[in-house]
Order: C-alpha cells, then sequence, then structure tokens
C-alpha cells in the first residue's frame, strides 16, 4: 500500500480540484453569441475569455497543489476582475441577466474567499472555495447551455 506524507484529508480535495478543472475544460465553449458581429468575432471573443477564464483557474489550482499562496491569491484575483463585467457579446433570453447575474456575483464572492484563505495561508479552506467556484461554473455553463436548446 502507497504510504502519503500528507494527510489524505488534505488530497481528497485537491485531487477534486483536478478532476474538476479537467471537466471544466471540456465544458468551456458554451455561450450563445449575439448577430451584432460576425459570429467568427463573437466567437474569437468567447474563446479569449473562456481561455483567460481556465488560464486563471489553472493556475489557482497550480498553486493549491504547490502552496504557493502568493500565486493563489493572484489566480483568484485576476479571475474575480474579469468577470466584473458581463460579456456584452452574448445573446441573451428574457430571464437571462438575473440567472447569469447570480452566477457572476457567486464567482465573483467565491474568488473573493479565496483570496482571503490563501492570504492566511489556509489550504483547506482556499480548496474548498476553489471546488465551489468550480461547480458554480459548471452550473453556470450548464444553464447556458440548456438555453440554447
Amino acid at each position: 500500500m502507497l504510504k502519503l506524507s500528507r494527510p489524505d484529508s488534505l488530497l481528497i480535495p485537491i485531487v477534486a480540484g483536478i478532476v474538476a478543472v479537467a471537466g471544466l475544460w471540456f465544458l468551456a465553449p458554451v455561450a450563445a453569441v449575439s448577430t451584432s458581429q460576425s459570429p467568427d468575432a463573437n466567437d474569437d471573443r468567447l474563446k479569449l475569455v473562456m481561455e483567460t477564464k481556465l488560464k486563471g483557474a489553472d493556475a489557482l489550482l497550480r498553486g493549491l497543489v504547490t502552496q504557493d499562496f502568493e500565486a493563489v491569491q493572484k489566480a483568484a484575483e485576476s479571475m474575480k476582475l474579469l468577470s466584473l463585467d458581463a460579456p456584452s457579446h452574448w445573446k441573451r433570453k428574457p430571464g437571462d441577466d438575473e440567472i447569469y447575474e447570480h452566477f457572476r456575483l457567486e464567482f465573483q464572492r467565491l474568488c473573493a474567499r479565496i483570496e482571503e484563505e490563501a492570504a492566511q495561508k489556509r489550504l483547506a479552506g482556499a480548496a474548498w472555495f476553489q471546488q465551489q467556484l468550480t461547480a458554480n461554473c459548471i452550473a453556470c455553463h450548464d444553464y447556458l447551455r440548456d438555453k440554447d436548446r
């Protein structure tokens, strides 16, 4: 049997985070775009936003795994700042604004909590909020995907 040097209770959130971020990579490109610009231009803007978020999520996870709390704070802050404005190029249906706004504000709140936990060097807390952040992203993408059908 493999002997681990860290308590299993710390490894579970880290492994779960790795799996969640890997799943998020496949779920990322799911929003509808408006017709105000060419579909290709809107697709490119959407891809850039999603790639930037995924790079932040990757940096966040990397910081958690290596216990680089400064990197965790920086990644959470950059993702929080990225979410300050809702993407204007997404076509939304009536009622979408309130629901999307809920997901966007929860994303910001969770990023802020990750920053706080990292500032206090609390790995378990930062990892837990990172998992909640990933779940929030998946739920938002599921909602957007369902609304497109």
